[in-house]
């Protein structure tokens, strides 16, 4: 396939695109986006899916004019796709457009053809791409990792339903060889999924954007008790904070009443709290995630236990205040 795809699509759109391209790891030798790839994995992967949420559409319009003569329905029930359509560009208001160009490669040719040759009916390729495209970036953006790493994905997914382990190779270069996996959970905020896996020594997180590929072992998967009940936190508290055996002390944080509200305005990364005692909130997630969000409180957030995390929010704002004090020792 030699000639390029020229498609018109909003530039919010295309924002999504490119930002997921990075996010997500499809990458040239050297380390920069490689989009041109990512249109074609995206396309070969979500092709499908795209394609039977138009069938069902369909079908349910053809279902409401079935009561239309035969003469008129096939024209009644196109008209009535039409309108669909033009109503999904209408909500796009006047969105500034923007137009890029992608070559097929070998990974979306059987996408491209049958998009061409089966899918496009009454309407332009570009049209259709615009459509297709759109379509993916309304989703959030843990489904959209899916999509574009959809092959480990469901190898990952097999292993957990056959209870096997496997061998995931890394981005990075690393290998864990023989990994027993807890789950594939999303972050809370919607923003990535994360593997959950056990390597035989101890837990281990990483993104699914991370992983290169995916082997599935005859193994049987195995997770210590207290290992899984780690896990378990995790999951509940959020995904992409690994739980560490350290982590087993329920934290208490005294909030003012600035603190207070700047619990219910920072919804980013917000642990959840098992108990609420006054302005003392206790919290059973890990110190990393809670040092993470509090460090934004400044004075109106005070850790009270354990003491240790106390201490490691001290010297953070203690060693700030020597900087910002040698910066601006004259005022």
């Amino acid at each position: 396939m030699e000639e390029k795809i020229k498609v018109s699509i909003p530039k919010a759109v295309l924002d999504v695109l490119k930002k997921d391209c990075a996010d997500f790891k499809v990458t040239k030798a050297n380390g920069s986006p490689n989009m041109n790839a990512f249109y074609n994995i995206l396309l070969s992967n979500f092709y499908e899916e795209f394609a039977n949420i138009e069938e069902k559409t369909h079908d349910a319009i053809r279902a409401a004019v079935a009561i239309v003569p035969d003469y008129y329905r096939e024209k009644v029930f196109l008209d009535t796709v039409r309108v669909f359509t033009d109503a999904a560009r209408g909500a796009e208001g006047k969105q500034p457009s923007a137009v890029f160009a992608f070559k097929p490669s070998k990974i979306s040719e059987k996408a491209v053809l049958y998009i061409e040759k089966i899918l496009l009916k009454n309407e332009s390729i570009s049209s259709f791409y615009r459509r297709l495209f759109s379509a993916y970036a309304q989703k959030t953006k843990n489904e959209r990792e899916k999509i574009i790493h959809k092959e480990n994905y469901e190898l990952l997914q097999k292993a957990l339903r056959k209870g096997v382990k496997a061998c995931l190779a890394l981005q990075s270069g690393d290998v864990i060889e023989s990994a027993s996996l807890h789950s594939v959970t999303a972050a809370k905020d919607e923003l990535f999924n994360y593997v959950l896996c056990h390597n035989g020594k101890q837990n281990v997180t990483v993104r699914l954007a991370s992983v290169r590929s995916v082997s599935l072992l005859p193994a049987k998967s195995e997770i210590p008790e207290d290992c899984a009940a780690l896990f378990a936190r995790q999951v509940a508290c959020a995904a992409q904070y690994p739980m560490y055996a350290s982590d087993r002390e329920p934290i208490r944080v005294q909030l003012s009443e600035k603190g207070k509200k700047l619990f219910e305005k920072i919804y980013l990364y917000r642990p959840t709290p098992v108990s609420v005692d006054g302005d003392v909130y206790t919290f059973d997630c890990s110190a990393n995630q809670l040092l993470y969000y509090f460090e934004r409180f400044g004075d109106s957030a005070l850790i009270l236990s354990p003491k240790k995390l106390g201490i490691f929010m001290r010297n953070y704002y203690y060693f700030a205040y020597k900087k910002y004090k040698s910066l601006y020792f004259k005022d």
